[in-house]
């Protein structure tokens, strides 16, 4: 038997699907299902902005060993890109990062 797919389920999705299927074949299809609406859920909207007054509070309270653990469980969760990305957008502000990560 072969994958079970719905039928409903929008032409874009099921390639995408299948391109990661192929690109990831360790992977199961409820795997790859669940990173998906992770993902999705993980950076839903209003995400971003609280890690960002997060960290622009423990840099101004000069929390470094907060701060530190704080960088690295949001590295750990969303990735070094998000993190980077953060960081920009502190600086941008006027807050100086030094990112010990």
């Amino acid at each position: 038997m072969g994958p079970v797919r719905s039928f409903r389920l929008p032409g874009p999705l099921d390639a995408w699907l299948e391109e990661r299927l192929a690109l990831h074949l360790h992977k199961s299809f409820s795997e790859i299902i669940v990173e998906l609406v992770h993902g999705g859920l993980r950076l839903r909207e209003g995400y971003m902005p609280v890690h960002r007054r997060s960290l622009e509070l423990l840099v101004r309270d000069g929390d470094t060993a907060r701060l530190e653990a704080y960088r690295l469980a949001l590295e750990d969760t969303f990735g070094g890109e998000y993190l980077a990305h953060l960081d920009r957008w502190l600086v941008a502000d006027g807050i100086a990062v030094t990112p010990a990560s």
